[in-house]
């Protein structure tokens, strides 16, 4: 698959794994998830007009015109008025970090076999306020576990019977004591 084309390179996976596809496909664009609406104050009146508030995520990078290309893409254009209540760009941290570089040193003391793998997070975090605040800002969200595997996890996220492993809980207690010694020493 030419590395350029996004879609076959999708198509691809979708095809040799739908579970990572399922994980991967809110990685690559604007996402938008209907939260609230709103119309006739009154059970018996019908609306004149409606009101719609859609949660949208965008990838680094990206801001309100690809949202709105999105929206429209999805219903048109007729009788729709699209206004932001918050506008947040998509943003990231680089890689190559004395963080980064810690975090793979505690990976490497836990397996020797594991690697970090970078992605782009699908939803919202509190990075987005310290980026925003202090430019060189370097934050990740990572949260090291092992006994629950991503493909349990992923579901759990801000769900009704959301719930990680104690096990995983005592990891990552240690992962941050020891990275907070071995950054701030």
């Amino acid at each position: 698959v030419d590395s350029t084309d996004l879609e076959a390179a999708f198509a691809q996976v979708e095809a040799e794994n739908p579970a990572i596809a399922v994980l991967l496909e809110p990685m690559l664009g604007v996402t938008m998830a209907p939260t609230m609406i709103e119309a006739s104050e009154k059970i018996n009146v019908i609306p004149s007009q409606a009101r719609l508030k859609v949660d949208c995520r965008v990838p680094p990078g990206r801001g309100e015109e690809h949202a709105l290309e999105r929206i429209r893409a999805v219903v048109g254009h007729d009788g729709l008025s699209v206004s932001f209540g918050e506008t947040v760009i998509g943003n990231r941290s680089p890689i190559d970090t004395p963080l980064m570089d810690s975090i793979r040193s505690f990976i490497k003391r836990e397996d020797a076999e594991a690697e970090i793998t970078p992605v782009v997070l699908p939803g919202f975090s509190d990075s987005r306020w310290f980026r925003e605040a202090f430019p060189d800002c370097v934050a990740y969200g990572f949260f090291p576990q092992s006994k629950m595997d991503l493909f349990e996890a992923a579901p759990l996220i801000h769900g009704a019977n959301e719930r990680i492993p104690v096990e995983d809980l005592g990891l990552a207690a240690r992962f941050y004591s020891e990275l907070a010694q071995e950054t701030l020493a």
